[in-house]
């Protein structure tokens, strides 16, 4: 039977590669940034853009790379490197739609001055902050505090992904975001799923009842923007509306 040590030595061979590849990107001034239309379902006016990562090659995908990050120790760096990457890319965008960033809770809690930064953008521009949690908020009670703080300086909170885990239901009524982002699983296909519609109804109510804006992300076909359309969405995001592009 192997050693543990031994057993281990693959597992820090991984970590120390990862590691290596993070550091690279933070070191090159971040992720490259890409940035998505969000546009109104009335009548399908850009609303906003939310800036998303792109990583080199080999190292998986977006949430493989922040995974990794995690890991090692340097999610919050990596974090705040494709923020300040996307805010300082996004003064190329036209003027007046929002911008939207995506920060885990952990991130926030620890980096007091990224907060400042944010607050400070979110007075010259609309600024939506996408917390990225896929499980139980550690501390609730900060996050509900920084997400005050974020709100002073002008800058509104989302919550993203709902739908995709259990988390999603307590985290809207925790921190009664501004704007919702309906997951692309349950958009997707909703128009053939009657157990999808009913959860996008259910969360499109919510919103409303709590003065929120709703988007369904993951608008792939013709078939989805029609679903998502009559069921009287405030915002459509995903590849049938614009597909990521560079400024």
């Amino acid at each position: 039977m192997p050693s543990a040590r031994a057993a281990s030595t693959p597992l820090r061979s991984t970590l120390l590669r990862s590691r290596r590849r993070v550091e690279a990107v933070i070191a090159g001034g971040g992720p490259d940034i890409v940035f998505q239309p969000i546009v109104r379902a009335r009548d399908g006016v850009i609303e906003g853009y939310e800036a998303l990562s792109r990583f080199p090659a080999g190292g998986g995908d977006t949430e493989a790379w922040f995974a990794d990050a995690a890991q090692c120790g340097l999610g919050p760096a990596l974090d705040r490197s494709a923020v300040v990457k996307a805010l300082e890319e996004s003064t190329r965008l036209p003027d007046g739609p929002f911008v939207a960033v995506n920060l885990s809770a952990a991130t926030l809690l620890a980096d007091a001055a990224l907060v400042d930064m944010l607050r400070e953008y979110g007075g010259r521009r609309p600024l939506v902050v996408e917390l990225t949690e896929h499980a139980v908020l550690d501390d609730e009670d900060a996050v509900v505090a920084v997400s005050a703080e974020l709100r002073d300086g002008g800058v509104a909170v989302a919550v993203d992904d709902v739908g995709s885990g259990y988390a999603g239901m307590r985290q809207l009524v925790v921190l009664e975001p501004e704007v919702i982002k309906l997951d692309a699983f349950v958009v997707h296909d909703m128009k053939n799923s009657r157990a999808k519609r009913a959860l996008a109804e259910l969360v499109l109510e919510f919103a409303r009842k709590t003065d929120a804006r709703c988007v369904f992300e993951g608008i792939e076909t013709d078939e989805d923007l029609e679903a998502a359309t009559s069921m009287g969405a405030d915002l459509l995001q995903g590849y049938r509306i614009g597909r990521p592009t560079a400024v």
